[in-house]
């Protein structure tokens, strides 16, 4: 789990894989153990790293932020670095990007 207010989806993703990163050939081996039973019906188990940014929720980030921090930098755009798809690819991993805009809606005419 990353928290930190101000930053761009890849370096949320580099904060949180900084602590599994260590552990990539254990879940690589226990996502490996566990799907290759005999039973092709029986359970599966998926692995997920999941990233849910908020847009425009002026109320958090007026918390979080202080007011020499507003527009730091661009938190639009991102790009998986080899790390981070070399852990995806080891682990079978899905990635899984939410972004939502918390801009109220202009009035209906």
């Amino acid at each position: 789990m990353c928290r930190e207010p101000d930053l761009r989806v890849d370096e949320q993703i580099a904060h949180v894989l900084g602590r599994l990163r260590p552990q990539t050939e254990r879940i690589a081996e226990l996502m490996k153990q566990y799907n290759s039973a005999d039973d092709e019906d029986g359970p599966y188990l998926e692995a997920r790293l999941e990233v849910v940014r908020y847009f425009n929720d002026t109320e958090q980030q007026d918390k979080a932020r202080q007011p020499q921090d507003r527009d730091k930098h661009n938190l639009f755009g991102w790009a998986l670095d080899r790390q981070a798809i070399t852990f995806l690819a080891a682990t079978g991993a899905l990635l899984d990007v939410d972004e939502y805009d918390m801009a109220p809606s202009p009035p209906s005419a």
